[in-house]
């Protein structure tokens, strides 16, 4: 009975070494798996700056011939060329450029088409534009006149002159 308790006591042993070596080339086979990397931070993006209303103070106009440039002190905010202008005997079709060197808002409110009979007619539009950096353009149509087109003006500050003119060919 010693040896069999004596073999029991091998076996015992042994299995228990066994189990203990299996634990741990189980635990030698797990695989660890890093932690994730780091996600990839993103450049910093620059901000937008606020866009610019042609109605805002302190922006001047100057017109040469179909161009006008809009300035802010000494730097360049945007250009207004009068790309086309289609006329009616009643109405008119205008197309404007517009060239931002930052984002520009435009009124369709604040362009007029002076007529024969000396009314003041407005566009169909009437949500401002807002234009990016960069050239967009701005349609807009005069559909009923009281007489003959005769010139579009552009006064984008309320109790100003007009910072354009352009007469009709």
């Amino acid at each position: 009975m010693k040896k069999s308790i004596v073999s029991l006591l091998v076996v015992g042993i042994t299995g228990a070494a066994t189990a203990a070596t299996f634990v741990g080339t189980a635990a030698a086979q797990e695989r660890v798996v890093p932690a994730a990397a780091p996600a990839a931070v993103a450049p910093a993006v620059r901000a937008t700056p606020p866009a610019i209303d042609a109605g805002s103070p302190g922006l001047t106009y100057r017109q040469n011939g179909k161009v006008v440039t809009v300035k802010k002190g000494s730097a360049s905010v945007a250009t207004v060329t009068l790309t086309s202008a289609d006329y009616a005997s009643r109405s008119a079709d205008v197309v404007l450029s517009v060239a931002a060197t930052r984002p520009f808002t435009v009124d369709p409110a604040m362009f007029t088409l002076y007529d024969a009979e000396g009314w003041e007619n407005d566009a169909a539009q009437t949500k401002p534009v807002r234009f990016g950096a960069g050239t967009g353009t701005l349609k807009l149509t005069f559909p009923r006149t009281a007489a003959r087109p005769l010139a579009l003006g552009w006064v984008p500050q309320e109790d100003e002159a007009a910072a354009a003119v352009w007469e009709r060919d």
